[in-house]
């Protein structure tokens, strides 16, 4: 048996709050915390009016105390070994925060790697608490999208929460910058537009639900050298062969029902500083345009002072090389400070500027298809040629119908070809090859 208690409060439920009125409605379990995340949020106080005229009073209260239940963090006490013990084999710490440590793990059962984040200290009744619980919710929440660190559990154990995520073996975009300044060398324009372009389509995802980041900067993106399964990202395949995904969701809060912590003010936008909630997801886009800047170059960024104003005043630092005018353009446009102005992650995914060369991707595969119909018209052509001379006597209308199978065409999409009707590559090969055997045929009775 194992006694689950919350972090909040060390006391235990008194045994008369749960009165077994009915054998069939005793309470054993502990409560659940109710995710404010989740798009559809149980009504419970419509359930309650609902079964009010169907139950005693005694049975309201059971509810009442469930409605009044605080959300808090759920931990195991008694004979329990420590799940992260007994689950995992800690190979090393990978970074460290203000929350706690993260450490590079092999999960016994599997034999995959994670990456296994403990909070430092206690969070029975720290701040800390509901900044973890919202980083649970977010994550369970999003589920599973290729810019976003994948979530696969969490739980507490001595007063400590432990996220068990995805292993991104390519560190912080943090240690990516400060590796290549040491080397006196920073990212590419090409390189910062393979960044943008990720990391909007991962904050793109995260609007959508609903949800704001609000802590965007270098060290909450993590990268992974390699691709992605899902079809999304070999539609996006990086360039340069690094997956960006965004993760630290510590400080997430709903669009429509905003309860902000700030994060860092280095990063931090003027309207959310007023306390102006109207266009949060314009404020992670203002954040995104000053991790790109620190990526291509530009100094450390003030955490306040006239430096600090300029910013949010759309100045931009001096960077050590040339970019391209469009894409300075782009990034001055992130800055700008009306948040109407500046452009959302929809809009970036769509940007001319960043889908270049994707563009030239796409052209390039459909060349590659083209050849391949063409190698299949002259293979065919070929056959046809060799049936002709074996076969003389044979009938114009048996081969007619071999090529149509062929193609996998059928007589009524031949005609609409021949009908001047508009075709596809696929028919214009038709087209061809009927033409070669309407000239090859013409000794063959056709009746």
């Amino acid at each position: 048996f194992v006694a689950f208690q919350s972090l909040l409060s060390k006391s235990t439920l008194p045994a008369s709050s749960v009165k077994p009125r009915r054998t069939h409605r005793v309470l054993n379990f502990p409560s659940v915390n109710v995710n404010p995340f989740t798009p559809e949020t149980v009504q419970r106080s419509t359930v309650h009016s609902k079964r009010k005229s169907r139950r005693s009073d005694e049975d309201d209260d059971d509810d009442d105390y469930s409605l009044r239940y605080r959300p808090r963090v759920w931990f195991a006490r008694g004979l329990m070994l420590s799940r992260y013990e007994s689950e995992f084999l800690e190979l090393g710490r990978v970074g460290a925060g203000e929350f706690g440590a993260v450490y590079k793990c092999v999960k016994r059962l599997d034999g995959c790697l994670y990456a296994i984040k403990r909070s430092r200290r206690p969070l029975a009744g720290s701040a800390n608490e509901q900044l973890a619980l919202k980083e649970v919710y977010a994550h369970a929440v999003l589920g599973h999208h290729p810019h976003v660190v994948r979530y696969y559990s969490a739980w507490a154990e001595d007063d400590h929460m432990i996220i068990q995520n995805e292993f991104c073996d390519g560190g912080s975009l943090l240690d990516a910058i400060t590796e290549r300044e040491e080397q006196g060398e920073c990212f590419c324009e090409l390189e910062l537009k393979d960044l943008l372009l990720q990391v909007s389509m991962g904050l793109k995802y995260i609007h959508s639900s609903g949800l704001v980041h609000l802590d965007i900067k270098p060290s909450a993106f993590l990268s992974s050298n390699g691709a992605d399964d899902s079809e999304e990202e070999e539609e996006n395949e990086s360039p340069a062969g690094v997956l960006y995904k965004i993760g630290d969701l510590g400080h997430v809060t709903s669009i429509s029902s905003p309860q902000v912590e700030e994060g860092d003010s280095r990063f931090l936008a003027s309207e959310v500083l007023r306390e102006d909630y109207g266009s949060l997801p314009k404020a992670d886009v203002f954040a995104l345009g000053l991790t790109v800047l620190l990526a291509a170059g530009a100094p450390p960024l003030p955490p306040n002072g006239d430096e600090w104003h300029c910013l949010r005043q759309g100045q931009m630092p001096a960077l050590p090389q040339q970019l391209s005018a469009v894409f300075k353009s782009l990034i001055q446009t992130l800055l700008d400070p009306d948040p109407a102005l500046r452009p959302s992650t929809s809009t970036l995914c769509k940007h001319p500027a960043l889908r270049r060369e994707k563009s030239g991707k796409l052209a390039a595969q459909l060349r590659k298809e083209l050849n391949v119909e063409k190698f299949r018209s002259a293979m065919l052509e070929r056959d046809v040629q060799v049936v002709l001379t074996r076969l003389p006597d044979v009938s114009f209308f048996f081969l007619y119908e071999v090529t149509l199978k062929f193609l996998s065409f059928s007589p009524q999409d031949a005609a609409g070809s021949h009908a001047g009707s508009p075709v596809s590559p696929a028919g214009s090969t038709l087209h061809g090859t009927m033409k070669f055997l309407l000239e090859n045929l013409s000794h063959v009775d056709r009746t």
